[in-house]
């Protein structure tokens, strides 16, 4: 089945250019499905209440590109998100998130009216591989059609955070560490995350891939221009073009991986349209990734089975003294408590951590770095 990513080039942040690109990549991708008179929840990702310029949320003129869209398309706007970084899901935190990622000032231009409602729901999924039930916040439950607003980020757990991953804001505030808790590993993660979107089904996707993150994303990466609006009706689709985009291979990345093992992706039927995808070769990836290589028989029998140690092999996170504040952000979202202040610093057990890289994602100051010991140092040698 073949199926289509909308791509068009955009070199920078400013309105009429966003707009033009954002319309001609829905265009490209067949267009939104039917919204007149529906109630659409428009999901950013908000993951912080970081600003437009350190690439960590989708910008704000995407945002309201998106919007203006769904209005003359006749559909019942509404903007929301569920924060991870370890933010109370509460109303105060809610506006204050809406406020530094530019959203309220995009609301009040479009008309909309900000919901800072952070009730929730169970929602059962009978059909789940991994999970029978989520909690799901309240806009998204009520809401018609969900048209996601993505951002372009490696990511240091996953290693690609697109589409397939923002559905997880619909999870509410600190239920996300939970997650991290009960699937250590990113394979079975991923797993969740398609359960999620299956239940959710995402009717249509556009991501900012005009500045995304590189390195050890999703918050402790750089912003790194990519040049692309993308756009989808399928959220497995659009984050194979975006792997490819940034010389990634779609086939390593877990989130790809578990959506073709399910059936619902063949990654040689994506195709794009609309603007050439150029892919940028020096894209950086996060220190956890290792890019394919030849099987060697030295790779095939002997490192992969070290590897599938994990802990073995995985970087565990440090703290860097002169950076930490001591907030406690860490401390409280970690879901295996491995973390705890002393002296005024976050401290590392790393006997309990399960390299989640919770407390590594949500860290504004950049105080957690990742090191591997001697042998996982080694290996890694060996398997880039």
């Amino acid at each position: 089945m073949r199926l289509l990513t909308g791509a068009a080039k955009c070199s920078a942040y400013n309105r009429e250019d966003v707009l033009a690109a954002v319309k001609s990549a829905i265009e490209s991708a067949g267009g939104f499905p039917p919204l007149a008179g529906k109630k659409v929840l428009l999901k950013p990702n908000l993951l912080s209440d970081t600003g437009a310029d350190k690439a960590v949320s989708t910008h704000p003129e995407v945002i309201y590109a998106v919007g203006k869209l769904i209005l003359e398309a006749g559909g019942i706007l509404q903007i929301a998100d569920s924060p991870g970084a370890g933010i109370l899901y509460t109303p105060r935190n809610i506006r204050r998130v809406y406020k530094k990622c530019g959203i309220a000032d995009v609301a009040r231009e479009l008309g909309v009216t900000l919901s800072d409602d952070t009730g929730f729901q169970e929602r059962p999924f009978p059909d789940g591989k991994l999970m029978k039930h989520f909690t799901i916040i309240n806009q998204a439950c009520e809401a018609d059609v969900i048209i996601s607003v993505c951002k372009l980020k490696t990511h240091i757990f996953t290693y690609f955070s697109g589409a397939v991953k923002n559905t997880f804001g619909v999870v509410p505030g600190l239920d996300k560490p939970v997650f991290h808790s009960r699937f250590p590993d990113p394979a079975d993660f991923s797993g969740m995350l398609i359960d999620l979107n299956e239940l959710m089904k995402p009717a249509f996707v556009v991501m900012d891939a005009v500045e995304g993150m590189e390195g050890n994303g999703p918050m402790g990466g750089n912003p790194r221009k990519a040049g692309y609006i993308l756009a989808s009706s399928s959220v497995y689709a659009l984050d194979v073009t975006a792997q490819r985009l940034i010389s990634m291979d779609p086939a390593q990345i877990y989130t790809t991986k578990a959506a073709v093992s399910r059936g619902l992706l063949n990654i040689e039927e994506v195709e794009t349209a609309g603007d050439d995808i150029i892919p940028v070769k020096d894209y950086a990836m996060p220190s956890t990734y290792h890019a394919p290589a030849k099987n060697s028989w030295f790779r095939k029998k002997v490192l992969l089975k070290f590897q599938a140690a994990g802990m073995l092999y995985a970087p565990a996170p440090v703290v860097i003294k002169k950076a930490c504040v001591a907030c406690g952000q860490c401390v409280q979202i970690c879901p295996v408590h491995a973390v705890v202040l002393k002296n005024n610093k976050a401290s590392f057990d790393h006997g309990k951590c399960i390299r989640c890289y919770c407390c590594h994602e949500m860290c504004q100051y950049h105080a957690i770095r990742m090191k591997r010991n001697a042998a996982g140092s080694f290996l890694h040698m060996f398997l880039r």
